[in-house]
């Protein structure tokens, strides 16, 4: 559960994400029923939808894998520790599930003493030798042991998830993991005596590497994000005057690095000065599900134009990213145009430094303004007399003086 505050329209709104996560344990069509939810005396609906299972050769991971799926035959023993990557190539910048779990099958003849917080310690040296240097972590974070059961080659097994994160290189060097050992004790059978004392099993992981392919030439490899990502954009109003100041939201939603995303860089050339682009204010929202990182980046800006005529904003707002499904750039490009000089419900009336919309103030000729217009033809040298603040500036020069009258006399005396 996430919650992320935002303004529209001047009042303050709460957006809050509950994300689950489920796992099915057989194909087919599950159908989600409608629901609705209530919040301050508004009903939204949900139609519900049809979820589509697909049959899988496998479901979880092996020693030997090096993506989320089993190997052809369980080791022996029936119980092993494994090491798996959701892809084993990449870009440089996309991302890769990697996680650690151990696997337990149902009929292994032995107890184990599987206890997360026994295991702690020992995660910590795993951790240190299976994180990538040079690769930004997103971790899961996973707090207790929670058995799932899962089918490894048609033997039933019960999957412990260690640990899980999702990794971003940020170069195109191979990750290259390699091997760890976990230490677990085994007190007694399940049938039998029990042992005399309790022996101490050792579980090794087989070592992984995931290729990372650079990106295809381009002036900007490198500096632009890696991901799925489409533009979600909004302005308060499209018609407005010269000097009037908007809002404009430009939110990139998708699944890639999402803390890392950068503001798209406005327009530099002579077209700049059509219009006063002020730094964004960014806000975000991010969910690490399914071994992905999904989410939504928004960068607010306020802007202030300063000639008449058509303004897309689309000449101005790009934002370059490359598609890891396609292998190539693209573009989000602003679709957005304004109108300015021509506004006649534009937002300009303010009161107590708060623009209201739907409210216009004259500016002598029949078209509204804002307070900003014409500030930089103001002289700041020329400061207007305040009478209230003069008069009590003479009354206090005036008690002072009769002060000192009355401390003259008395002395006098």
């Amino acid at each position: 559960m996430s919650f992320t505050t935002s303004e529209v329209e001047n009042k303050p709104v709460v957006n809050q994400v509950v994300t689950q996560t489920y796992q099915a344990k057989s194909p087919g069509r599950f159908k989600l029923a409608p629901f609705s939810v209530t919040v301050n005396g508004f009903v939204a609906r949900s139609e519900g939808a049809v979820l589509v299972v697909r049959p899988a050769a496998a479901v979880a991971g092996g020693p030997d894998a090096t993506t989320l799926t089993t190997p052809a035959t369980p080791p022996s023993g029936s119980a092993f520790l494994s090491l798996k990557a959701s892809h084993s190539s990449i870009y440089a910048g996309e991302g890769v599930a990697l996680s650690l779990a151990f696997y337990v099958a149902d009929d292994y003849p032995y107890e184990l003493e599987l206890s997360f917080t026994a295991l702690d310690r020992q995660l910590q040296t795993i951790l240190k030798k299976i994180r990538p240097a040079n690769a930004w972590e997103e971790n899961v974070g996973i707090n207790d042991l929670k058995p799932i059961p899962v089918m490894v080659s048609g033997r039933k097994f019960r999957e412990y998830l260690l640990y899980q994160a999702i990794y971003f290189p940020l170069s195109a060097q191979p990750l290259r993991l390699p091997a760890v050992s976990m230490w677990l004790a085994r007190p007694r059978p399940k049938v039998g005596p029990p042992l005399a004392q309790s022996e101490t099993v050792v579980f090794t992981s087989k070592p992984l590497t995931v290729n990372v392919r650079p990106l295809p030439p381009h002036p900007l490899r490198g500096q632009v994000p890696v991901g799925l990502f489409h533009l979600a954009e909004s302005v308060e109003r499209t018609r407005v005057s010269i000097g009037q100041s908007i809002r404009y939201s430009f939110a990139v939603e998708g699944e890639g690095n999402i803390a890392t995303l950068q503001a798209p860089v406005p327009a530099t050339g002579p077209e700049a000065t059509a219009i006063d682009i002020f730094p964004p204010k960014e806000r975000q929202t991010l969910s690490r599900a399914g071994g992905r990182v999904t989410g939504r980046k928004t960068f607010t800006y306020f802007l202030i134009p300063r000639q008449n005529g058509p303004l897309p904003l689309g000449d101005r707002f790009q934002w370059i990213f490359f598609n890891p499904q396609t292998a190539r750039y693209d573009t989000l490009r602003s679709q957005i145009q304004l109108q300015i000089g021509t506004a006649t419900t534009a937002v300009a009336s303010v009161d107590g430094g708060v623009e209201k919309p739907g409210q216009s103030v004259s500016s002598g000729v029949g078209t509204p303004t804002s307070i900003y217009a014409g500030i930089d033809k103001l002289d700041s040298t020329d400061q207007p007399i305040n009478g209230a603040v003069l008069v009590r500036a003479v009354a206090n020069v005036l008690i002072i003086l009769m002060l000192l009258g009355m401390l003259v006399v008395f002395f006098r005396r």
